[in-house]
């Protein structure tokens, strides 16, 4: 009998763990490649369109949330239309249920200083997605560029595996 438990409790975690990883390359697909494009060329209305209506967007400066948030991006992606960077991500933690998911990472951004030498910048985010009309979106946006004051380098970021957004 306690084998018959244990392997429907192995079963029962194979079968979650193989749910979990289909929902994250679900996301990947429809949330993080689609980030990444978007980000990167400045396509405001196409990165907008990957945040919940009532987005929040938490960062050092303070807390944005829906228009406000829309109304950001679009100015800031205006201004700084002509300025080349890339980012990129790993995930540390991925949980979802239901309609709803939490994800930990770090990302990378790479720009380009005055000088024409390569400029990077490193940070960890935390967000909330919510499945809306089958669509993944962020829901909240948190990120810091330091941990209990300690700023986040190359190498916390060289720790995880680049997710493979090409």
């Amino acid at each position: 009998m306690k084998y018959l438990l244990a392997f429907a409790l192995a079963a029962g975690l194979s079968f979650h763990a193989m749910a979990q990883a289909e929902i994250a390359e679900k996301i990947n697909q429809e949330l993080w490649k689609p980030f990444k494009k978007s980000w990167e060329a400045r396509d405001a209305e196409a990165f907008i369109q990957l945040h919940t209506k009532d987005v929040l967007r938490i960062t050092k400066t303070g807390i944005r949330k829906g228009e406000a948030y829309r109304k950001s991006i679009r100015e800031s992606y205006a201004r700084t239309r002509d300025q080349q960077r890339t980012i990129d991500f790993w995930l540390e933690h991925r949980v979802y249920t239901g309609d709803n998911g939490y994800e930990v990472g770090y990302f990378r951004i790479t720009g380009q200083a005055a000088n024409g030498e390569p400029n990077y910048y490193y940070g960890r985010f935390s967000i909330l997605l919510r499945k809306e009309d089958g669509q993944w979106k962020i829901a909240q946006d948190w990120d810091v560029d330091q941990i209990n004051g300690v700023p986040i380098t190359k190498a916390d970021f060289d720790k995880g595996t680049l997710l493979d957004l090409e």
